[in-house]
């Protein structure tokens, strides 16, 4: 295709995309299933407008890194260092017993264990960019759930770490050496997140440097702040930690820092212009042929990791002594499974730990649950309030 006709099919991408998020809103439906609507209808396997290609997942990935720097920005270190203990607990039963049960349910039908596993590492982990989107939607940001959920999905970004260290191993031998680097990272991992915290919340507020600089004009300052978020998500990643953490600890430290205010406002309107590529490339990724084909298969498999998951994390929750409607909220708002699931997929792909079958079918749900997640969780409050509403009633109907 000649490039103007290329640039003419990315421009009627993104109108559409963009026209489609703004009827969604209207309806008072997520944005973000608009986009991801768009990209089915118009990517590879549906009108054929555009192709998926690397540098659009590139840069969609790139929207997480901006939504963690930017949820560390925002972070109060004395409600997340409470929340922190019980949201590491949740995400490690979740990563055990998740990937335990999708292992032995492979192992059952189709007698191996690998790629169950591969496939529960997946489902296991929450999508950062799509629970905070909820979480905003509903107002919940500054809420005990809200607050909760924040914490369990920074701790289910740490355990990309462990995660997909585990799956590149998969197919190798398991030796003390291997286990002992997926020990070190976590330490380090760990160690790092507990230095920051405890450096930040005695330090309370510091003088960035070159603030008053990256402040005096809005391009150098959004070029500053851009700069601050990838060089720490390098640095993360060369100290073979996940880039994420990186990210999400330069936010903390910009968050704590005379750069806060002016960084947030920077930063936003470069986030939301990712977090809509990250969108729209998730709508790309979907094979419609193939949701076509295994509807029944891929309907059913969400349902049972939508509700699955759900009542998994409820139980948590309920178990941890949190109140019923913090706990229902949190379980809510952790209902979609991660984008750093794509990830692990390509990681367990590639150890040919997944077959190239079930490498389509994971992408399949991956991507149905990003788009169901925000309605099944508005369908879900609704249904929470009416019988809120009708069990509150019932005592006046009963005396009347």
């Amino acid at each position: 295709m000649p490039s103007h006709d290329s640039l003419f099919a990315l421009a009627l991408l993104l109108a559409a995309a963009v026209g489609c998020g703004l009827l969604m809103n209207r309806l008072r439906m997520p944005a973000a299933a608009g986009f991801i609507l768009v990209g089915m209808a118009l990517g590879p396997t549906g009108a054929g407008l555009i192709h998926a290609t690397r540098a659009i997942e590139t840069l969609a990935e790139l929207g997480v890194l901006m939504l963690l720097f930017i949820i560390g920005m925002e972070m109060r270190l004395a409600a997340f260092s409470r929340s922190l203990p019980k949201a590491l607990g949740v995400t490690a039963v979740t990563c055990a017993v998740i990937p335990a049960s999708v292992g032995l349910f492979a192992h059952a039908v189709h007698g191996e264990v690998l790629g169950g596993i591969v496939i529960g590492f997946m489902l296991a982990i929450s999508s950062t960019a799509v629970a905070m989107k909820m979480i905003e939607d509903a107002e919940e940001k500054d809420t005990p759930a809200g607050r909760l959920s924040v914490a369990i999905l920074v701790a289910q970004d740490l355990a990309v770490v462990p995660l997909l260290l585990i799956t590149n191993a998969l197919n190798a031998p398991l030796t003390v050496r291997a286990l002992a680097g997926v020990g070190g990272r976590l330490v380090l991992a760990f160690g790092l997140l507990a230095l920051f915290i405890g450096v930040l919340t005695r330090v309370k507020s510091f003088r960035f440097p070159a603030s008053e600089y990256l402040l005096k004009n809005s391009d150098v300052g959004t070029l500053g702040v851009l700069g601050i978020c990838f060089a720490s998500a390098a640095i993360s990643g060369l100290m073979g930690l996940s880039p994420a953490l990186g990210a999400f600890l330069g936010g903390l430290a910009v968050g704590h820092s005379t750069l806060r205010r002016g960084a947030q406002r920077m930063a936003q309107p470069v986030q939301a212009l990712l977090l809509f590529v990250f969108f729209l490339s998730v709508g790309l990724l979907i094979d419609l042929d193939f949701l076509v084909r295994q509807a029944w298969i891929i309907a059913a498999a969400l349902v049972v990791v939508t509700g699955g998951k759900t009542l998994l994390n409820f139980l948590l929750l309920s178990l941890a002594k949190e109140k019923f409607d913090t706990a229902f909220a949190a379980a809510l708002f952790l209902s979609p499974v991660g984008e750093f699931s794509f990830v692990i997929a390509g990681a367990g792909l590639a150890a040919h730990a997944l077959s190239p079958a079930g490498h389509k079918l994971a992408i399949a749900v991956i991507a149905m649950s990003l788009l169901v997640s925000p309605i099944f969780f508005l369908l879900a409050r609704f249904a929470h309030r009416l019988a809120v509403k009708h069990l509150m009633g019932a005592p006046s109907a009963v005396s009347g």
